[in-house]
């Protein structure tokens, strides 16, 4: 291994951290899925804790799904919005909207105003 190499490698562990404390500090939708897949240790929570606790993380993850679906309409609204190019935020106010609609899906999602979450709590809790 060449030192470019080790340049590479340590690039990428940085980066791996960072995302790792990315994802610690906002707990998005999209990386609470990948923490479902991660958390291998969480595989004999039925036996530590029972059903109540795969209940409750049924509930988180449809209640997640049903943002991350909310998230995924409000962008495709926002794209049929004509922008009139008066005022151009640029990149900067993509990555806002972006942020903004994030925060949107999951105020949706905690309402309960759409329902998704319940429904496929419902259709899932059967194989709990």
């Amino acid at each position: 291994m060449n030192i470019t190499d080790k340049y590479n490698l340590s690039i990428n562990s940085a980066n791996i951290s960072k995302l790792e404390n990315t994802k610690k500090q906002y707990g998005n939708a999209k990386f609470s899925i990948d923490e479902n897949v991660q958390n291998k240790s969480d595989n004999n929570a039925v036996s530590k804790y029972g059903k109540d606790f795969e209940k409750k993380r049924l509930r988180q993850v449809s209640e997640d799904f049903e943002a991350l679906m909310i998230n995924q309409m409000l962008k495709e609204m926002r794209k049929t919005v004509d922008k009139s190019g008066l005022i151009d935020g640029g990149m900067a106010e993509q990555i806002f909207e972006d942020m903004l609609y994030d925060e949107y899906a999951k105020e949706f999602s905690k309402t309960k105003t759409f329902g998704l979450a319940d429904i496929i709590y419902n259709q899932m809790e059967k194989y709990v």
